[in-house]
């Protein structure tokens, strides 16, 4: 990726928005703050993604207010092969939290993708080529099921190494989301997560994760 960056680096400033009380200016506050930041890191993405020829990918911001009554707690950078109803197909996925910063592989469990996925890791090969590629990145499967803002999602699972039990309680207990990536604590991160070279990467991780990606995100 080239030295210079569209991306800013994230402040304390982006994070607080979290943590704002009253849902419709918390809402206001993310789309302000951090919005702005994520498409210039998609821009910083998909740019690296052209100079090793991928081409084909849409980035895709959240409007954060469906469904009615939604409560924002985090929000998201999603590139995808569809220009929309991206959430049916697996995404590439950076994740704002309060607490993190997620870059991963990321799959909403009502998606079409996820019974894919579910499929090629119970009876063909995805199982091995997810070890083979995840294993020695230190990439990490999780899955997350919905609970009340302000944490919003709490993980049932988290393995660096078994990734099809991982898919199997996403089945079985009802979680709303899948993903296999890093987090970046912002308490262990704060200075790549406050640099601009935090582009730079998740470019690589986004890299690493493209040919899982491209088995599992349709045309």
């Amino acid at each position: 990726m080239a030295a210079l960056f569209r991306f800013p680096g994230f402040t304390d400033e982006d994070f607080t928005s979290f943590r704002i009380p009253e849902r419709a200016r918390r809402r206001e506050e993310i789309i302000r703050l951090i919005h702005p930041k994520l498409a210039a890191l998609g821009e910083d993405i998909l740019a690296d993604f052209r100079r090793r020829g991928i081409e084909g990918l849409y980035p895709h911001l959240p409007q954060l207010n469906w469904p009615p009554g939604y409560q924002p707690f985090c929000t998201w950078l999603a590139l995808s092969t569809q220009s929309h109803r991206y959430q049916d197909l697996a995404q590439l996925n950076v994740g704002v939290h309060e607490p993190f910063v997620a870059v991963r592989l990321g799959f909403d469990t009502s998606g079409f993708a996820f019974g894919r996925l579910l499929f090629l890791m119970s009876h063909g090969d995805l199982k091995e080529v997810l070890a083979r590629i995840a294993v020695p990145a230190g990439l990490r499967c999780r899955v997350y099921r919905r609970v009340p803002w302000p944490e919003g999602s709490r993980a049932l699972f988290d393995s660096g190494e078994d990734f099809l039990q991982g898919v199997q309680i996403a089945e079985q207990q009802g979680a709303h989301w899948f993903e296999v990536g890093k987090i970046f604590p912002r308490e262990s991160y704060d200075e790549l997560l406050s640099s601009p070279e935090f582009a730079a990467t998740a470019a690589q991780l986004q890299l690493t994760l493209y040919p899982i990606f491209r088995r599992l995100a349709g045309p």
